[in-house]
């Protein structure tokens, strides 16, 4: 299928990626409820993990930070790659959404973008460690500090969720990498060519900037401040499976025209009306 982006769009369509976005949710609430659960969950299993009671009481506040964000960022980047990926599954209507990723090629983009959307999160948090060392030169050596005293860490669960999407938004923003995880999810084109792509639409649509930076930094200092404690421990759990969602949506609004859905009606009602359509579908012709 070719695509027709990037295009030039408006804020005005941008509210409607976030409406459609939870319109396209409430077709598979649970199925989203699921995807959600998985980041927190996730996270609990890694933090629970005895090994850490080996590494941390002698290591540095490098290896404290490099294990907090394995613990929260790799959840929390394959539910936004997963989200992402059954959007676009429950938005085709062609069969069950979990059933188009129970093959080889899906998992293998699945785990591909997830990785690279963890290792942009790293490197961010490790920049910006590096420049709090630089600046204010804390005690980074780390012999009895504790994961919930470490860098950019808020005291819960969900909190650091909260914080730690924060940064994914900012981190993307500012390497204008926002739609390579779609393209690279959905397209598999090398990484150049998605990195490219994701800059022309950014470029495009200079009000992609201020919205996801505005965003990503209120969710990344929400869970320090203590009034806002308790809604962001609700906002903590949907919001990585919206995020998903929402990059499907906007993506195949700037880069498919928002026509995915109705060429396969098209494709449906050429094969109900054509004698031996599916034939004609396999073998290409359309």
């Amino acid at each position: 299928m070719q695509g027709f982006g990037p295009r030039a769009l408006t804020p005005g369509d941008g509210w409607d990626w976030l409406v459609q976005a939870w319109q396209l949710m409430w077709r598979r609430p649970l199925l989203f409820v699921a995807v959600a659960l998985f980041a927190p969950t996730g996270s609990a299993l890694l933090l629970a993990l005895p090994i850490w009671e080996w590494w941390l009481p002698t290591g540095s506040g490098w290896l404290l930070l490099v294990v907090t964000l394995f613990c929260y960022g790799l959840p929390l980047s394959l539910t936004v790659t997963l989200a992402c990926a059954l959007a676009r599954a429950a938005n085709r209507k062609r069969a069950p959404a979990f059933k188009q990723l129970f093959n080889r090629t899906a998992a293998k983009a699945l785990a591909r973008t997830s990785l690279f959307l963890f290792l942009l999160l790293l490197q961010g948090y490790l920049l910006a460690y590096w420049m709090q060392s630089q600046l204010i030169s804390p005690d980074i050596t780390g012999g009895s500090r504790s994961l919930s005293g470490s860098f950019g860490v808020a005291d819960t669960i969900l909190g650091t969720q909260l914080s730690v999407l924060g940064s994914v938004l900012l981190v993307l923003q500012m390497l204008l990498a926002v739609f390579v995880i779609p393209l690279q999810l959905f397209r598999e084109l090398p990484l150049s060519v998605c990195w490219r792509s994701s800059a022309l639409a950014m470029q495009l649509n200079p009000w992609l900037l201020p919205m996801f930076g505005l965003v990503g930094l209120v969710l990344l200092i929400l869970p320090f401040f203590q009034p806002f404690s308790i809604p962001a421990q609700v906002l903590a759990l949907p919001l990585p499976a919206y995020l998903g969602v929402l990059l499907y949506v906007a993506w195949n609004d700037l880069f498919q025209g928002g026509a995915e859905e109705e060429r396969l009606e098209i494709d449906d009602q050429y094969q109900a009306t054509v004698p031996g359509g599916s034939v004609s579908r396999q073998s290409g012709v359309r």
